[in-house]
């Protein structure tokens, strides 16, 4: 592979890193700035947001002008925004400086198909599944080591080593993308295709009950009885074990079923992604054995996010052009993240009852059934 794409790669790493090393932080954010849960939480949402609401429009600019310009831009923005997250003085001003970084992450990631298909053409899979996959990683390790690195650098330190390694991403993005990719049409007709409606669901279907399952964790461990302090402490081993999967399921799949073909991969990774969420959502809700829900869940991230990847390949194969490839998985990250923000605040409520717990359940399993079943059906 190209040389060139590592600088990119290192971005979106920095964009995951610098994104969910809030997570576990977020106790000591709200004493820092004196503001309640909702207000840190929306801030970690934020990235969602700005891809549901941003993600065609980074696809069309890097459609009508150049990816490199997009590139660019989403590393200038998620410097300025991290450095002014690392020096504010109030939650306004860290609010603020927040938002302005999470723009970075449609611009960086709603264009892969662009990159993948025009510098890499016969390997298309492999790399869109590896710069989705190092995303998670740097989620994952984020989430890991958040709490590491403050106990030894205090927040300050923690939200300033991300300005830092936002500023070295770069530094080493922009003399690496001359050239990086400008030689396709311009045109966005035939973007669309109503196939690329049943990508969509899978897109929606993977990534909302992920976040979901993450987020409902610790209030269904509490459920069964488990303190408050442990619960929290699980459930954020279990959120940052999923992450580590998708990364490494992104990264590695992909690129295995691009030599076998990609509807032995869709079909495969789909029925698995199936099967794993049954393991995840069933262990979570009837038992407190923590060894099968942390399987459940890693294998949930580990077959899911390579299916999400391959799924956005897939979109690919509907157009003819570069240009409209970037389109094309813009707006496959857009409706992904749509759903991300309808499904978990639709479903995740009926985790939190024993009443309701099992209709939570069936609705995961409907959900990702189908999910499963349209693997047959996609272009390749």
């Amino acid at each position: 592979m190209k040389t060139r794409i590592f600088p990119y790669w290192f971005l979106i790493f920095t964009i995951g890193f610098g994104w969910f090393i809030l997570a576990p932080l977020v106790p000591v954010l709200e004493n820092r700035f004196n503001v309640p849960l909702s207000s840190i939480l929306f801030i970690i949402s934020a990235y969602g947001y700005s891809m549901a609401i941003l993600g065609l429009l980074a696809g069309f600019l890097s459609a009508k002008f150049t990816t490199r310009t997009v590139l660019i831009l989403s590393s200038i923005l998620s410097f300025i925004g991290l450095l002014g997250r690392a020096i504010s003085t109030n939650f306004a001003i860290f609010f603020l400086f927040s938002i302005l970084a999470s723009l970075a992450y449609p611009l960086a990631v709603a264009p892969v198909g662009s990159i993948a298909k025009s510098l890499f053409e016969k390997r298309a899979n492999t790399v869109v599944g590896i710069s989705i996959g190092i995303l998670f990683i740097g989620m994952a390790t984020g989430s890991f080591l958040g709490p590491l690195i403050y106990s030894l650098m205090n927040l300050s330190g923690v939200l300033l080593l991300t300005a830092i390694l936002g500023l070295i991403a770069m530094v080493l993005l922009i003399p690496s993308t001359k050239g990086f990719p400008v030689h396709y049409e311009r045109s966005l007709k035939g973007s669309f295709n109503i196939g690329m409606v049943k990508n969509w669901y899978i897109g929606l279907a993977v990534a909302s009950v992920s976040v979901m399952l993450g987020s409902i964790a610790s209030t269904v461990l509490h459920l069964h009885g488990i303190t408050t302090i442990l619960a929290v402490s699980m459930g954020g081993f279990l959120s940052g074990l999923s992450f580590l999967g998708s990364g490494l399921g992104a990264i590695l799949l992909p690129s295995l079923f691009e030599g076998y073909g990609l509807r032995l991969g869709l079909i495969l990774t789909g029925m698995l992604t199936f099967i794993s969420a049954l393991i995840s959502v069933i262990s979570l809700s009837y038992t407190t054995n923590f060894a099968m829900i942390a399987l459940g869940y890693f294998l949930f991230g580990f077959f899911g996010n390579a299916y999400w990847s391959m799924a956005m390949v897939s979109t690919t194969y509907y157009v003819n052009d570069p240009a409209r490839a970037g389109f094309a998985t813009s707006m496959y990250s857009v409706v992904t993240n749509i759903g991300v923000s309808l499904i978990p605040t639709l479903v995740g409520p009926l985790f939190d009852n024993i009443y309701t717990i099992t209709f939570g359940v069936i609705a995961v399993v409907v959900i990702e059934l189908i999910a499963g079943i349209l693997s047959f059906l996609l272009k390749h």
